[in-house]
């Protein structure tokens, strides 16, 4: 982004480039199916009719259509935007790969340190009720951690399913 950031627009302000160059990011993530043609063209009817109705976004950009070299920057500036978006999508199944395993990584950590904590009594107290409700007979409590009640817990309130199948008849 750096390399293509300092290589287009050289001949505008730094505050110039800077709107510019967000704006043509939002503006071609806007309208993703269409080429960079299209992309041009559209992007400097848009800036001529705010021009006509008195609004224009970009005072310079109006002045520099005429420049060619302006409008191969702009040319270039979308081809990087639309390589961009390629790449990302195609990192996309890495990133979720990626933050699955993070996702996964945190549980074992917080199941670890459930491991090694004493329960408390407000999970004691719900691991009676529970019990009490569902007539499932309490497990002994001394030496239990916070991890053995909150399986024991979850084992009353959604007891697995063995065995038990759905059969379409």
């Amino acid at each position: 982004m750096q390399y293509i950031k300092n290589s287009v627009f050289l001949y505008l302000t730094p505050r110039q480039r800077s709107q510019l160059v967000s704006f043509l990011r939002s503006f071609a993530k806007k309208h993703p199916k269409m080429n960079v043609i299209e992309l041009l063209d559209k992007f400097i009817e848009e800036e001529n009719y705010y021009n006509d109705v008195g609004s224009a976004h970009f005072e310079f950009a109006l002045e520099n259509f005429s420049n060619d070299e302006f409008l191969s920057d702009i040319k270039k500036f979308f081809e990087y935007i639309f390589w961009e978006l390629k790449q990302k999508e195609a990192q996309k199944p890495l990133i979720e790969r990626q933050k699955a395993l993070q996702k996964e990584a945190r549980k074992r950590a917080n199941d670890f340190k459930m491991s090694k904590l004493k329960p408390t009594k407000k999970q004691l107290w719900y691991y009676e009720k529970v019990a009490k409700a569902h007539n499932v007979p309490q497990k002994p409590l001394e030496g239990a951690t916070r991890l053995d009640l909150r399986n024991w817990i979850m084992e009353i309130i959604e007891p697995k399913t063995q065995g038990e199948e759905n059969f379409d008849e």
